[in-house]
């Protein structure tokens, strides 16, 4: 049944369809949550997605909703979401927000988004980017439309130009959230795992910026745990960065990194390491209980290692300093409770994990005091 709001934007050209369209989502989701929304006889969700689809990203098949917009008139269009966006009360702008971009990935939504979110990251625009981040939750910080948005963005702000831009340096004073989530997605891209996966010099300087400035940023997701049903974490993939990264650095099989890169890389990948220590003892003291780690992270990891030092020509002193970097987030880890391990599972785990790597005395007194302490919790224990 054809509908009043429809029947008006139906013979309107852009930009006022698009204007006119924006409005009445606007008045809909400013609406009380018990009242009718405005032009409605019926279900007023497919009616919302039904004019977001027609006249915001322009992906119907109807004679007059599938057009494409120039240049021109996509940036028109870019700059009337982000002030309805910005403009529209906190409680509401997600809703908003969702009945446009929510739902399944289609490449013409992604990428209208991604534009939209390089404008708001550009103009600092704090509400756009935090509805980003909630959507990048519920999505997935490893699905295939986040990891596309982040790809993109790491590609604008840092490859596109020899220096990383100021705005996206200042990424977490605008949206924590944001940020925490863009580097899940950033590890998860980047997997640090060879030379032909490595990210940026430029993201990697500012996500150790970031997190070295603020403890608690890595975590900005898990707080939220008690409202959203899912939460990001980027800890155990920087971590791995740090372990992977320096692998790779090291050896350096292609020949792809020049000796400053190489100097610049391994001095952000120890500087990360340490933030990665003092973000697990902050997780401590924001008593969240959430479970970051999991033993078998640190076996794979541990596996990688050692599979990579049989392939690849790699000084002992790297890979002892490795193994002594393992041992310490292993017991920061356990320390915090940010990984939980039960009695038998944990003693065999422990036991896989010293037998992968060669004779390591921060590991033996991880895996001793365990096998000692039956069910009882990890206590902060004598390293000296």
């Amino acid at each position: 049944m054809t509908t009043k709001i429809l029947q008006k934007l139906r013979p309107l050209d852009f930009p006022e369809c698009s204007k006119q369209a924006i409005n009445y989502l606007v008045s809909c989701f400013s609406s009380d949550d018990h009242g009718t929304l405005p032009g409605l006889s019926g279900a007023p969700e497919n009616l919302a997605h039904d004019v977001a689809k027609d006249y915001i990203l322009f992906t119907s098949q109807n004679q007059r909703g599938h057009r494409r917009l120039n240049a021109l008139q996509e940036l028109h269009m870019l700059e009337m979401l982000s002030t309805a966006i910005d403009e529209i009360s906190q409680g509401s702008r997600y809703k908003l927000f969702n009945v446009i971009f929510g739902g399944k990935h289609e490449p013409a939504k992604t990428s209208l988004l991604t534009k939209l979110v390089s404008l708001a990251l550009s103009v600092r625009c704090g509400a756009v980017l935090d509805c980003a981040a909630l959507w990048m939750q519920e999505q997935g910080c490893h699905s295939d439309g986040v990891c596309k948005l982040a790809h993109s963005l790491v590609e604008e702000y840092c490859m596109l130009y020899p220096s990383v831009s100021e705005a996206f340096h200042g990424l977490p004073k605008v949206s924590p959230l944001f940020t925490c989530n863009f580097i899940s997605a950033a590890v998860t891209i980047f997997y640090f795992n060879d030379n032909h996966n490595i990210p940026p010099l430029g993201l990697l300087d500012a996500i150790t910026d970031w997190i070295s400035s603020d403890s608690c940023l890595c975590f900005e997701s898990v707080r939220l745990v008690r409202i959203q049903s899912s939460f990001s974490c980027p800890v155990f993939g920087l971590f791995r960065w740090c372990i992977l990264g320096h692998l790779v650095t090291a050896c350096n099989h292609d020949k792809k990194i020049d000796m400053e890169t190489s100097t610049k890389t391994f001095a952000l990948l120890s500087k990360l390491h340490l933030c990665i220590l003092q973000n697990l003892q902050a997780y401590k003291s924001m008593e969240l209980n959430q479970i970051l780690f999991h033993l078998q992270d640190f076996i794979s990891i541990a596996t990688a290692v050692r599979q990579c030092c049989q392939n690849w020509k790699i000084s002992e002193d790297n890979f002892y300093m490795l193994i002594e970097r393992i041992g310490q987030v292993l017991q920061v880890a356990i320390v915090t409770e940010s990984l939980k391990i039960d009695q038998v599972t944990g003693t065999e785990g422990l036991k896989e994990l010293c037998s992968i790597l060669p004779p390591n005395r921060l590991l033996k007194i991880i895996y001793n005091h365990h096998s000692q302490r039956g069910n009882q919790h990890f206590q902060p224990m004598d390293t000296s």
